[in-house]
C-alpha cells in the first residue's frame, strides 16, 4: 500500500523566538518550593525540597508523583544528560533514571550533587557539600574523582563551552579543566565576587550569575575574563537563554529578560506568583520558572512573523511501508523550535523527539518502529505555533 508523504509548506514569514506582550506568567499546579525544574524528552520534572519529584507530561497542566526507588526525602536538583534523567538529593545519594522518570536506581555520590553535565563525551557530577566533581565513563553507574578543588565549596553550575568544563563555587568562583585528569585552574579575572551559582551562553557570549549583589556577569573569551553585565545588587540564581533572549531568575525580584546580550535589562514578572526564583528552563514551547514558594509558573512562548522573508517546510517519510526504521525528514528554510510526535490511531502518542532550536536545513528524524502494532500512525511535527503532520503505515 503505497502512501504519499511529502507534502511542502509555503509561509511568507520567518520565525523569529519571541514572547507575547499580552501573556503572563501562570502558575501550573506543584505548588511548594521547586527547587529544580528539568524538561526530559518531553516531559517536565519538578523537584521539590522536602518532597517528591513529579512529572507532567502536558506542559504543567497536571502532575504525577514519580518518585519510585527514591530514598532520600530532598531532591533538590534534576538535570538531564546523554539521555538519562539524573536527581540529587541534599542529605542523601543521587539517582539516576532511564526510564524518564518511572524508576530510580541508587548511584551514589554522597555529597549533595547538584548538578550533572557531558562533556568532551563524559558525564559529569558536582557536589555541594564535598566540593569535588567525579566524572562517569558509563552513564553514572561509576564513578572517579577529578583532580581536587582547592577553596572552592559549595558546588552548584557547570557549564561545557569552547572544549573546557567550567565549575562555579558559592565560594571560591569560577575554575576550569579540559579533561577528566587535568589540575583545575582559577577563571575568575573581573568577578565581582567569588560566589557563582549559575552559567549560560548565548552565541559565544558566557554569562555568570553571582551572589552577594554581583548581579551578571559576561565572558566574550569563555571565562578568562568577565565584565559586569548588569542587575548589580540583585543575588542572580537563574540564567537560560531562548534564542537570543536572555532571562535571569533573582532571589528576590522575580525574573528579569534581555534581548541584547545583557546590555539593559527588563523586569518580566507579570503574573508570577512568587519573586523567589531558583531555576529558569524552557521546553521549546513554555518558558517555566522553579520558585521558592510558588511551585512552578509558566509563560507562552510565541512566534512574531517577519512578512519579507520566506520560509518553506517539507516533511517527508520512508520507507512505505515500514516495519522496521522509519526516517521522517524535515526541511527549514529558517531556524525554528522542531518538536514532533508519533500517533497511533487513536491519537496517543507512542514516540517523542524534542530537537529545541535548530538552524535551517535538512534535519532527519528516525524512529523505531518495529514493535508497534501494524496499522496508520501520524508523525505530526510543530515548528514554534505552526504544525502539520504525515501519515505512515507500519506493517
Amino acid at each position: 500500500m503505497g502512501l504519499n508523504l511529502y507534502r511542502t509548506l509555503l509561509f511568507t514569514s520567518q520565525f523569529i523566538s519571541t514572547f507575547s506582550a499580552a501573556a503572563q506568567w501562570v502558575p501550573v499546579g506543584t505548588g511548594g518550593s521547586a527547587y529544580s525544574i528539568e524538561a526530559h524528552n518531553g516531559a517536565l520534572f519538578a523537584g521539590n525540597l522536602g518532597g517528591p519529584i513529579r512529572r507532567s507530561t502536558d506542559h504543567g497542566d497536571t502532575w504525577t508523583e514519580t518518585n519510585a526507588g527514591i530514598t532520600a526525602a530532598s531532591n533538590w536538583w534534576l538535570s538531564s544528560a546523554q539521555g538519562i534523567l539524573f536527581c540529587g538529593t541534599q542529605f542523601g545519594p543521587a539517582f539516576r533514571s532511564t526510564d524518564d522518570g518511572t524508576t530510580w536506581e541508587n548511584i551514589g555520590l554522597l555529597g549533595a550533587a547538584r548538578g550533572f553535565i557531558e562533556h568532551n563525551d563524559t558525564l559529569y557530577a558536582c557536589q555541594w557539600y564535598s566540593g569535588g566533581v567525579d566524572y562517569s565513563t558509563d552513564g553514572g553507574a561509576t564513578w572517579q574523582d577529578t583532580d581536587t578543588l582547592i577553596g572552592v565549596n559549595g558546588l552548584w553550575p557547570m557549564i561545557s563551552v569552547n572544549g573546557d568544563l567550567l565549575v562555579g563555587g558559592q565560594t571560591g568562583g569560577v575554575r576550569r579543566i579540559t579533561h577528566s585528569t587535568d589540575a583545575w585552574t582559577a577563571s575568575n579575572n573581573g568577578l565581582a565576587n567569588t560566589e557563582v551559582y549559575c552559567f549560560t551562553t548565548v552565541g559565544d557570549i558566557l554569562f555568570a550569575g553571582l551572589g552577594s549583589g554581583g548581579g551578571v556577569y559576561r565572558s566574550d573569551d569563555f571565562g578568562a575574563n568577565w565584565t559586569a553585565s548588569g542587575l548589580d545588587g540583585n543575588i542572580v540564581y537563574a540564567l537560560h537563554a531562548v534564542d537570543t533572549l536572555l532571562f535571569a531568575g533573582t532571589s528576590n525580584a522575580g525574573v528579569f529578560m534581555s534581548s541584547d546580550s545583557g546590555a539593559t535589562w527588563t523586569a518580566f514578572n507579570t503574573g508570577l506568583n512568587n519573586v523567589q526564583v531558583a531555576r529558569l528552563t524552557d521546553d521549546g514551547v513554555y518558558l517555566y520558572a522553579g520558585t521558592l514558594g510558588g511551585g512552578v509558573n509558566r509563560y507562552g512562548v510565541t512566534t512574531v512573523m517577519d512578512e519579507n522573508l520566506e520560509q518553506t517546510i517539507g516533511i517527508s517519510a520512508y520507507p512505505v511501508p515500514c516495519n522496521g526504521i522509519l526516517t521522517t525528514t524535515v526541511q527549514l528554510g529558517a531556524s525554528a523550535v522542531l518538536t514532533a510526535q508519533l500517533l497511533d490511531a487513536t491519537g496517543r502518542a507512542v514516540a517523542y523527539q524534542q530537537l529545541g532550536r535548530v538552524s535551517p536545513g535538512t534535519h532527519p528524524l528516525v524512529w523505531n518502529v518495529g514493535t508497534l502494532a501494524s496499522g496508520l500512525y501520524t508523525c505530526r511535527v510543530q515548528i514554534g505555533d505552526q504544525a502539520d503532520h504525515v501519515r505512515v503505515l507500519v506493517e
